[in-house]
């Protein structure tokens, strides 16, 4: 399994979205529910909880939107914590989540 990066996920997500196929979505999920799921259980639950929305067909964008905030705010908080380049790097991928978020709220 390849490693989750947080350069490739921030460049991802300033694609968009839409533009990030689901298949290319849900392997970068599971890349990192792997590596968070014992330094930062709650991430991971939320990363489990947003692969089953977006796997299962039935989530509305609402509840994705809604997944995609709590995560962002996971995100922020670990790179407030965190500091660092690595930090900075994980506030951005939460304001980025966070703003996905909303979009589709």
């Amino acid at each position: 399994m390849a490693t989750a990066d947080l350069s490739s996920t921030i460049s991802a997500l300033k694609g968009g979205l839409t533009a990030l196929p689901a298949e290319a979505a849900v392997a970068n999920i599971e890349s990192w529910h792997s590596q968070l799921k014992d330094a930062a259980p709650e991430v991971a639950a939320t990363l489990a909880e947003l692969k089953t929305a977006l796997t299962s067909g039935s989530a509305s964008g609402s509840s994705i939107g809604a997944l995609l905030t709590k995560l962002g705010g996971q995100a922020s908080g670990a790179g407030t914590s965190t500091g660092g380049d690595a930090g900075k790097q994980m506030e951005e991928l939460g304001k980025m989540l966070t703003e996905a978020g909303k979009s589709l709220s």
